[in-house]
Order: structure tokens, then C-alpha cells, then sequence
């Protein structure tokens, strides 16, 4: 079942974390009560947002389409846009301790098939480039339904490179670090691509994996070293010019199309599908464009096979339209052998295992395209 590992050695980024420049977190706000300078994940001009706008910029908000177009979305995307799948927050420092403090904008109950850790939850990675190692706590306190989240980030002594995977259901109002008063603090290094943008349902959110680092799209930005531009809505996916319009705009190494599973029947899929490519291709004429169908059906076989055929059928018009920037992966025979369900929490949504399977086919196709 298990595919070879497509991924190559990790490797760090080249840039060395001594050359940056830096500065005291004295110097960048005041000592709060507990002796801590909070620094606002919003505007601070040493923490880097990543696979999202920043917030100063998009209406004050953590928002994953235009907050000043939200008439122009349908009711589910304009409220699923809170969430923050794929977001990211990267810094270099000497602190051997950060405290993450953040206000939620609503909890999310009733997801009785994904853990809390993976609706709330924060990941906590070190490194550069693709070596980058998770070092979360192994009783994370990260993952309540509450309105605000507070923990301290232990971190091993001298200069790293730290990144924090935000939540890939929960949305946030605010985030906030609090440093010691003499903690050095810089900008991460570089990233090696440009975002990679993934469009699609639930899964593509990242339901169910057990925290957000285990996504498929956050694995394969991982072992890209990109941002991941996380434009999943988890039942809602309907091929929505909006959201073609908005994806076109923007600046990517490439496109993940896993476009299929949300539409509500076959014909839907076949009228939507080919113009959601379309605007986006006309936005972007060289993005490189990967098209995806859903990777898991228990029993209906004639469905997938339409299905995969009209997304077939995406993919061959635009070859014959002259597009050489696109490719075509079927997902249905990902999760296979005889005990295929090991995959998913319930029959449709994947697991760790599942999605990790999906991470290593989108990367063989990604890694040849950009």
C-alpha cells in the first residue's frame, strides 16, 4: 500500500541565520505583566505570515480569500475563509521559549470524526529549507474549543529557524508571541518556491488528519519548501468563479486543482469544471496546473468512472487548446490493497496515512512542473 518515498534528503537553506538582521523584542513592543513583549503576528516586521494575506493588508483579518469582496463568495466559502488551513508564521530567534497567545473567532463543534489537535491545533516546526522537524509538545494544550489559547514554546538553545502551522478548521482573531525582553528576533530565510495553491473539499483542507502538519498540502509545501496557499472548503467546493478569480491572481509556483468530490452530481461537476481551469488559466497563462480527482469510494464504481472521465475530459481539452503547463492525476486507485479502508477515519475522509499517500503522488507530478 505504502508508496516508495518520493521525497529526497532534506536539505537546508543555504542563508546563514548569523547574517540576518536583528532585533531585541525589547525594542519592538513593552513587557506585558508576566515580564513578556507580545508581538502582534499580524503587523510585526520580524514574523513573516505565510499562505495567506496579511491581515494589514486584507481588512485586518486572518481571512484565506479578498475580505473586501466577501458579497461576492457564496455564504459557505465567505464563512469557511476564516478558517486558516495552510497558514503559516516563520521567524529566526534565540529564545529557548515563546509563548503563543491567540484569541479564536468561534469554536467548531460536532467533528466527531477528526481530532480536536487537528481542528485547533498549532505545529511547531525547526529548521530551514526542507529540513524542518517537528518539535510540538507530546500533550499539546492547543486543541480546546475555548476562545483563547495560551501555552509556552519550549525551544532548544542558539539561532533557529522556527515555524508554526496554524489551524486547519479553527479560525483566529488574533496572534500574539511573547518573548523575553532580551530575545533576538529576525526574519526567516527564503523560501525555495514561490506558494503552491490547492483547491478542493474537505480533504483538501485537511480533513481528518490527527494535527496540521500532516495535510497533504502542508506535506508537500514541506518537503518543497514553498507556502501553502490552502483554498480547501470543506463541503463546499462548487467550482465558483469567485474563488477561480481570486486564485488566479494569485503569484504561485503552481496550482493543485482537486477539484471533484463537492459537486453535487455529475453534470454539476462537467458544468463547472473546465471553466474554474479556465478562468484561472487566463488569469495566469503559465502557472503550471495539476488536476486531481478524489482519491476514495467504497462501492460506487460507476460514479468515480464518470467522474474521472469528465476531469479527463478537463485535461485533454485544454492539451488540445495548446496548454502545456497542465497535467492530469487520477486519485481513485491511491488507496489500495485489501485493507484500503486503513486510509480514511470513515470511508471518504483520510487519514494520516491517506493523506500522506496523497502528498507523495502530488509531489512526483509537482516536482517535475515547477
Amino acid at each position: 500500500m505504502l508508496p516508495n518515498n518520493p521525497f529526497p534528503t532534506p536539505v537546508p537553506s543555504l542563508e546563514k541565520l548569523e547574517d540576518r538582521t536583528f532585533a531585541a523584542a525589547k525594542d519592538l513592543g513593552t513587557p506585558a505583566e508576566d515580564g513578556l513583549v507580545y508581538l502582534n503576528a499580524a503587523d510585526c516586521p520580524v514574523l513573516e505570515l505565510g499562505g495567506i494575506d496579511a491581515p494589514k493588508s486584507n481588512c485586518g483579518e486572518y481571512y484565506r480569500l479578498d475580505a473586501s469582496k466577501k458579497e461576492t463568495y457564496s455564504d459557505f466559502n465567505r464563512s469557511l475563509a476564516e478558517c486558516t488551513p495552510g497558514t503559516t508564521l516563520r521567524f529566526i530567534t534565540d529564545a529557548t521559549s515563546v509563548t503563543l497567545d491567540v484569541k479564536l473567532r468561534a469554536a467548531i463543534a460536532g467533528m466527531n470524526h477528526f481530532t480536536n489537535r487537528g481542528v485547533y491545533g498549532f505545529d511547531i516546526l525547526i529548521g530551514t529549507g526542507t529540513a524542518r522537524k517537528y518539535i510540538g509538545k507530546q500533550m499539546q494544550t492547543f486543541v480546546n474549543t475555548t476562545e483563547f489559547m495560551k501555552d509556552a514554546l519550549e525551544m532548544p538553545a542558539g539561532l533557529k529557524e522556527i515555524q508554526i502551522n496554524f489551524p486547519l478548521y479553527g479560525g483566529v482573531k488574533s496572534v500574539f508571541l511573547g518573548f523575553a525582553p532580551d530575545a533576538k528576533i529576525a526574519l526567516p530565510t527564503k523560501r525555495a518556491y514561490k506558494p503552491i495553491a490547492f483547491y478542493g473539499s474537505s480533504i483538501t483542507q485537511g480533513g481528518c488528519v490527527s494535527r496540521p502538519g500532516n495535510s497533504y498540502c502542508n506535506v508537500v509545501c514541506r518537503e518543497l519548501d514553498a507556502d501553502c496557499r490552502n483554498l480547501g472548503f470543506s463541503g463546499s467546493a462548487l467550482g465558483e468563479q469567485s474563488v477561480a478569480e481570486y486564485i488566479g491572481s494569485l503569484d504561485l509556483a503552481a496550482f493543485v486543482m482537486d477539484y471533484d468530490y463537492n459537486a453535487r452530481s455529475e453534470e454539476e461537476l462537467a458544468n463547472t469544471h473546465y471553466p474554474f481551469y479556465e478562468t484561472v488559466r487566463r488569469l495566469n497563462p503559465d502557472l503550471p496546473i495539476l488536476m486531481m480527482t478524489h482519491v476514495f469510494s467504497f462501492d460506487d464504481r460507476e460514479t468515480d468512472a464518470n467522474r474521472v472521465k469528465i476531469i479527463r475530459d478537463s485535461y485533454e481539452k485544454a492539451l488540445a487548446n495548446g496548454d502545456r503547463h497542465v497535467r492530469f492525476l487520477d486519485g481513485t486507485p491511491l488507496f489500495r490493497g485489501p485493507v484500503r479502508d486503513l486510509c480514511t477515519v470513515d470511508a471518504l475522509h483520510p487519514n494520516d496515512l491517506g493523506q500522506y499517500i496523497m502528498a507523495c503522488e502530488v509531489y512526483k507530478h509537482l516536482i517535475t512542473m515547477i
